[in-house]
């Protein structure tokens, strides 16, 4: 905070008494903690360029003189002058026979707070500026953070697939595509085709593994923008639609045969991300078809579709 100094000139009779402690009290409680009234004794006959001088040599803001104009000290004149160059000011205070020395002093007092309320509000304003444009001590600008990344809830997924039969024919490779549906950050929802081709050895015939999935996603490490690596489950319930093609020199034309089972599928998927909307995804898992079927040909079994697969898939799962 920027001080209010003032000088205030008495002459040596007043020094003596309670008037000059009264004023500088009173223009320190009326203008504020920080204001410093300071009292010193002088002639009646100098110039006020000297009391300018004489308040620059005390490092005061204002200098203010009081003269009485008569003897019984009934009416008296405060003259205040800035030692900056800034106007004078003076006032003329009138006081009864009966008025203690005090109080006079005090009225004084008063009336040079008045006279240099502009000079304070001027230093309130400084100060107020001051602090405005000096940060605190340790204070460190820096960056607005950057905006939060838009919230990614749907991804799409497309990656080759195969499945190697457990206990019978019904290997097949090709692929899947999905839609994915992720309210939070763990728990999502999918729907998605898959079709696998292959070849029953046996049968002379051609496999096609068709199935249409809906299930769930259960994020164990969850995908972010800060993060490379995600982890999940996936489990989907499947409808098959398993058909062979049978094609041999004794036949006319090809032998067709298909049928639709339900099933169910549930793998560990590991996800690289390279960028913020598209990853690398592996999986590996198995999938089950809650039925039998077996291959005829001529009437004769000649193999059964294993109900259980080893499933292994790779590609990619665009977010947006």
């Amino acid at each position: 905070m920027i001080a209010l100094v003032i000088l205030v000139l008495v002459d040596a009779h007043d020094a003596a008494t309670p008037l000059p402690g009264a004023l500088a009290r009173a223009a320190e409680e009326a203008l504020g903690s920080d204001v410093s009234v300071s009292i010193r004794t002088v002639a009646s006959d100098v110039a006020t360029p000297a009391l300018v001088e004489m308040g620059r040599a005390e490092h005061a803001t204002a200098v203010a003189r009081i003269t009485w104009t008569d003897e019984q000290r009934a009416e008296a004149r405060l003259d205040v002058v800035s030692t900056d160059g800034g106007p004078a000011r003076s006032s003329t205070i009138a006081f009864g026979a009966s008025d203690p020395l005090a109080e006079r002093g005090r009225a004084i007092g008063l009336v040079l707070a008045a006279l240099l309320a502009p000079e304070n509000r001027a230093r309130l304003e400084r100060a107020k500026t001051a602090r405005a444009d000096v940060a605190p001590a340790g204070t460190v600008a820096s960056a607005p953070p950057p905006p939060p990344a838009p919230a990614r809830h749907f991804a799409l997924d497309a990656a080759a697939e195969a499945g190697f039969a457990v206990g019978g024919v019904g290997s097949g490779a090709g692929g899947t595509i999905g839609l994915r549906w992720q309210p939070g950050s763990r728990v999502g929802l999918r729907i998605g085709m898959q079709a696998r081709f292959g070849e029953v050895g046996v049968a002379e015939a051609a496999a096609t593994n068709l199935g249409a999935a809906a299930g769930m996603v259960l994020f164990l490490i969850p995908p972010e923008d800060r993060r490379r690596f995600a982890l999940a489950l996936r489990a989907d319930a499947i409808l098959l639609y398993e058909s062979l093609s049978h094609l041999s020199p004794d036949d006319a034309e090809a032998v067709r045969g298909a049928h639709l089972l339900p099933g169910a599928d549930a793998l560990v998927e590991g996800q690289l991300a390279v960028s913020p909307t598209l990853s690398l995804v592996l999986g590996a898992g198995s999938e089950v078809a809650f039925g039998r079927t077996d291959v005829f040909v001529h009437q004769e079994k000649v193999a059964e579709i294993a109900p259980f697969r080893v499933v292994l898939t790779g590609g990619l799962v665009a977010r947006f």
